[in-house]
């Protein structure tokens, strides 16, 4: 307080200075008051009275006033914490601390005292509070560590618990892993139609429109299951990582009698035996190549996915085999 009015331009006397009062017909003496602080090369001292400690004393700080002022002095008041005034140059301030604008308006209180000026009530109201900014539910977007073209989206639900999730296929689709397999489809994003600077909004509107039940994966991929459908699909081997936000992939697969394929089926003796499904084919994936093997097992294919448009259009299986 005391470096307050200094840095405001006002001299005080160091320590506590005492004041010899006059006669207190109350208790029949005559008091010597210490006031908090005094503004040298005048009479004007300041007295802080916090809520805590002066209220329901209104009676003894009137007193000490009237005391003072019968030696000569001018008192001001900082009255903290909602307290009433007391004398003509009080400061009344609502807050239970000091405050910046508590302490111009004492500093201009102090200046009018010690120029002679008529006091007024000067009344410093409490601040509204701050509005909390609440944590965003939405986590980081960042490149993710092991899905090409995945972001990791972690998500607060309404129970409060963290779902950590991965936004697939450069946000096309929502997913979640389950155990070491590739996560599964949960719902469709539509990232990939925006601005990376515009995902976290969008992002945002989608999860806030769901529930806790709908983070619940739905299927391996956003159209179902299975990567490969046709009569003999089910010999196709899709590891349990493939994921479609990746460039290239290599499966394998035992088709029987497999001699040619094109950019989306397998085929024996003209017959389509195994094709990629179109919601993949739509994504962008073709078969880039199929190799024929042989192993200890008997004949099998070595089959190179990639996902762009620019390679040689395929002919037929590469007649290249391992030995057995």
């Amino acid at each position: 307080m005391r470096d307050k009015l200094i840095a405001a331009g006002f001299t005080v006397h160091k320590g506590r200075s005492a004041i010899q009062c006059g006669h207190e017909p109350q208790r029949n003496n005559f008091p010597i008051l210490t006031p908090d602080i005094l503004i040298s090369k005048s009479k004007v001292c300041v007295e802080v009275d916090p809520a805590h400690t002066h209220v329901g004393k209104e009676k003894d700080d009137r007193t000490r006033n009237q005391l003072l002022a019968a030696a000569g002095w001018q008192v001001v008041r900082l009255r903290i914490g909602g307290l009433g005034p007391i004398g003509e140059h009080d400061v009344v301030a609502e807050s239970e601390s000091v405050t910046n604008e508590a302490m111009d308006a004492l500093a201009s209180a102090v200046s009018d005292a010690v120029a002679g000026r008529p006091g007024i009530i000067r009344r410093i109201g409490k601040k509204a509070p701050t509005a909390v900014r609440q944590k965003s539910r939405l986590g980081a977007i960042a490149e993710h560590k092991y899905y090409e073209n995945g972001f990791y989206v972690s998500w607060q639900l309404n129970s409060g618990r963290v779902e950590r999730m991965v936004a697939m296929d450069h946000g096309r689709y929502l997913a979640i892993a389950e155990g070491w397999d590739a996560p599964r489809f949960i719902c469709p994003l539509g990232l990939d139609e925006l601005a990376r600077k515009q995902w976290r909004a969008a992002l945002q509107d989608i999860l806030e429109q769901m529930s806790d039940t709908d983070f619940v994966p739905k299927s391996r991929f956003p159209w179902g299951e299975e990567l490969f459908i046709g009569e003999q699909a089910s010999t196709v081997r899709v590891h349990p990582k493939f994921h479609l936000g990746a460039s290239a992939w290599d499966l394998t697969a035992n088709i029987v009698g497999a001699d040619t394929f094109t950019e989306t089926a397998i085929c024996a003796g003209g017959e389509v035996q195994s094709e990629l499904h179109q919601g993949a084919v739509q994504r962008g994936w073709q078969i880039a190549a199929v190799r024929h093997r042989m192993g200890p097992n008997g004949a099998w294919q070595e089959i190179q996915l990639l996902r762009h448009s620019q390679s040689e259009a395929p002919t037929g299986l590469d007649p290249t085999a391992n030995p057995a």
